[in-house]
C-alpha cells in the first residue's frame, strides 16, 4: 500500500507540474539496478527560470521523516551536492499522509539538523520552521504546499510554490 501510494504521489506531481506554463520538468526513473551503482538522487528535475529544482518525493504514513529510513545515502549525498551550485534548489516533498500536510524540505535543512545529531525530525517539529516563514534563509525556508484535497491526493499551487523562490 505504502509503495503504490507513493508511487501515485509522484505521478500527481509530475502531472500537476507538467501543466505549469515555462515549467521544464523531467522525471528521473527510478532503476531496478541500483546495485551495479545506477542510482537516481531524485524523483524530478524541474527548471523555472531563473532556477533549477531536484525534488524527491517522500509519502509519509506517520508523522516523522526518518533520514535513513526514507531517503537512501545516494540521494542524500546526490541531492546535496546538488544545492551547492548557484541557482539550484533541492530537498524533499514530503507528504504527511495522516497530517493532510505536504511540505517542501530543503535538503541543507536536513543536513544541519543531522549534523546536529537529529536521526529524524517529526511535522509537528517541521511546523515551527514552517511558522518562521520569511524569517529564515532560503536554505532553511520550509514550505508548506496549499492545496485543494480531492479525495485521497491534492491539488496543489505550485504557482505559489515557484513564487516563493522568486520564480
Amino acid at each position: 500500500m505504502a509503495n503504490n501510494r507513493g508511487k501515485e504521489f509522484e505521478n500527481q506531481i509530475k502531472t500537476q507540474l507538467s501543466i505549469i506554463p515555462d515549467v521544464s520538468l523531467d522525471r528521473v526513473r527510478d532503476s531496478t539496478v541500483g546495485y551495479l551503482g545506477n542510482v537516481n538522487i531524485c524523483d524530478f528535475i524541474c527548471y523555472k527560470y531563473p532556477y533549477e529544482f531536484y525534488i524527491e518525493c517522500k509519502a509519509i504514513h506517520g508523522n516523522t521523516l526518518n533520514f535513513k529510513g526514507h531517503i537512501r545515502e545516494k540521494q542524500w549525498e546526490g541531492l546535496l551536492e546538488k544545492s551547492k551550485i548557484k541557482g539550484v534548489f533541492a530537498g524533499i516533498l514530503c507528504w504527511f499522509i495522516k497530517a493532510e500536510k505536504t511540505v517542501y524540505i530543503p535538503i541543507e535543512f536536513l543536513e544541519n539538523e543531522k549534523q546536529a545529531g537529529k536521526k529524524s525530525i517529526n511535522q509537528k517539529y517541521i511546523d515551527t520552521f514552517i511558522q518562521m516563514g520569511e524569517d529564515l534563509s532560503d536554505t532553511d525556508k520550509i514550505i508548506e504546499l496549499k492545496g485543494k484535497k480531492k479525495r485521497i491526493f491534492y491539488k496543489y499551487d505550485f504557482n505559489e510554490f515557484f513564487e516563493r523562490f522568486g520564480c
